[in-house]
């Protein structure tokens, strides 16, 4: 986030459109079909009729405290283990003086999915305990049992929730070794979260994002005109390091930051995202920072990580600024067999599309390949890419909201609740990006959008959406673009764990060669569902499946069959 200011730091904006590359042709992936017409991405907000009614309560007060702004996420993720999409939403609750929730409702809200187009709340019978200042949710098996668990990150407390089958959960925290963060410092405020196997063990380790030290005590009082209050930004309070657990494999972790060397540098966490930055089959981190420089993570593979940011541009914007990052993911747009990380930053200050080169350094093309201008008044906090339209390239969406509700008063170009940004990866066809518009529907809406994920919740093959809003009510948003062909892989770990998330897959069908991989983390503060999927356009035909499992072992599967869903266990 940045400061609530009248000026539109155009010096910043102007070096980021000015500098370097754009005499570079853009990337190409030269085995890509013919450019065609692309077909319209279309969204349906079905939030009533799939009997969503979840409304994030972000105690928002006349104090205007810092938490209240950050709003909470959400999972898609089949809990109950019927090869269907359940959803789980972080909730909040008002702050009080010494952060003890005065609520009795539950720390958030789990639906069922059906499959047939609804969800059943089933949140009274689920046990997830009394609420408190939730933020972030990760997903995974930590205890190998067969159950998906989940884990929530929040302010001053933090849960991790063991699935004992049927939609019910017990709380394991304290049991787990998960009562406190570090050995000399308490939970903080906890921020995006993320399950992965970093030392290979095959045992789900945990890595969850701080954000600053801050409680009610500590608050800062913030004013444009020394009369209003607005919502402080972060560069007031001190950075906080990063809190990494290595999982025992008994069903017990232990806190072993400062021993991986993830607690050098600190900084102010909203999102992460783990991926395989080198190839080298050691998962590493990608940390976005609010007004901090962003970081990376190098896995050395002996336990232990060293921080690589600024050797390899991720830290920075184009002009040497630190920005206001909240969402992040990761993948490979271009086609190049790299992966590349979208970051989504505060407004005026363009969001962030980071190309990853053969020598593992990062340069961010936001401006040159379409994003920069478009996103550049939108608070992004939701960062996605995924395939909507099924063409085999990563699209791009943010969800995007101001901090301020009263924002408009101080900026009249800036408003509270912002559009839903989706932009059509056109890069082999020279196009860059392109801004998806609407005339009605979801993408003509404004949100005041915190999380973001995405899941087939439908069954029809293409990718939905789910979005948070502060202090407002969710939605599910239905992909009804044009069908075409598709493929999607849900993978079962043995050696592996599971989900196996750094399994990657590789497809060949129609003369492309299309890469993908289970990730853990992305988005902001959320979770999507632990399937892989292959949009295919117009091609039906499938040669080959390849899969390199996170211990390791590479695995041939027999060519699947297109529009369908494959089930793939790792051979022992």
């Amino acid at each position: 986030m940045t400061r609530l200011g009248p000026c539109l730091l155009l010096l910043p904006i102007l070096s980021a459109f000015l500098s370097g590359g754009c005499d570079r042709p853009l990337p190409r992936d030269d085995t890509s079909a013919p450019s065609v017409a692309p077909a319209p991405i279309r969204f349906t907000d079905v939030t009533a009729a799939a009997g969503i009614s979840f409304v994030h309560d972000n105690g928002a007060s006349s104090r205007r405290y810092l938490p209240e702004t950050l709003g909470a996420g959400v999972a898609f993720v089949d809990f109950d283990g019927d090869d269907r999409p359940d959803l789980f939403f972080a909730d909040g609750v008002a702050v009080t003086p010494d952060l003890a929730a005065h609520s009795a409702k539950p720390a958030g809200r789990l639906y069922r999915n059906h499959g047939d187009g609804t969800f059943e709340d089933v949140t009274a019978t689920a046990g997830l305990g009394p609420t408190f200042l939730a933020m972030g949710v990760a997903i995974g098996d930590f205890d190998d049992d067969g159950r998906v668990d989940f884990f929530l990150s929040g302010v001053g407390e933090q849960r991790l929730y063991r699935n004992l089958g049927d939609c019910r959960f017990e709380d394991v925290t304290a049991a787990a070794g998960l009562l406190q963060a570090r050995r000399d410092d308490d939970v903080g405020f906890g921020s995006s979260a993320a399950f992965f196997d970093a030392d290979r063990d095959g045992d789900l380790d945990l890595v969850v994002g701080r954000y600053v030290p801050w409680t009610p005590a500590t608050d800062r009082r913030c004013s444009p005109d020394g009369e209003h209050p607005t919502y402080c930004t972060p560069e007031g309070y001190p950075s906080a390091a990063n809190v990494y657990y290595r999982n025992r494999g008994d069903g017990t972790f232990v806190e072993a930051t400062r021993e991986a060397g993830l607690d050098r540098p600190a900084g102010k966490t909203l999102g992460l995202v783990v991926f395989d930055h080198d190839r080298d089959g050691w998962p590493d981190l990608a940390v976005a920072n609010d007004t901090d420089r962003n970081h990376l993570f190098h896995n050395r593979g002996d336990g232990t990580f060293e921080e690589i940011g600024v050797e390899t541009g991720l830290a920075f914007s184009v002009s040497g600024a630190t920005r206001g990052a909240m969402g992040i993911d990761a993948g490979d747009l271009d086609g190049d067999g790299l992966t590349d990380l979208a970051i989504g930053n505060f407004a005026q200050e363009l969001s962030a599309v980071y190309l990853a080169t053969p020598a593992g350094l990062y340069r961010d093309e936001a401006a040159r390949l379409g994003v920069g201008l478009p996103s550049l008044m939108q608070v992004a906090f939701g960062t996605l890419l995924v395939d909507l339209d099924l063409d085999g390239r990563l699209d791009l969406v943010f969800a995007n909201g101001h901090i301020e509700p009263e924002i408009a008063q101080y900026q009249s170009v800036q408003s509270y609740r912002q559009p839903l940004r989706v932009f059509r990866n056109q890069i082999d066809t020279s196009d860059g990006f392109v801004p998806v518009h609407a005339d009605r529907g979801p993408l003509a809406e404004t949100w005041v959008g915190r999380g973001l994920a995405a899941a087939d919740y439908d069954g029809d093959g293409d990718l939905d959406l789910v979005l948070t809003q502060n202090g407002g009510p969710a939605r599910l948003l239905r992909n009804d673009s044009p069908p075409v062909h598709w493929l999607r892989v849900r993978l079962v770990g043995t050696d592996s764990p599971n989900p196996p998330y750094g399994a990657r897959l590789t497809l060949l069908a129609g003369g492309r060669r299309l890469e993908r991989v289970l990730r853990s983390g992305s988005s902001y503060l959320s979770a999507g569902e632990s399937v892989v999927t292959f949009g295919l356009g117009e091609t039906e035909a499938i040669e080959s499946l390849e899969i390199t499992w996170p211990s390791g072992r590479a695995q041939t599967v027999a060519p699947p069959v297109a529009d369908q869903i494959g089930f793939v266990t790792e051979p022992q």
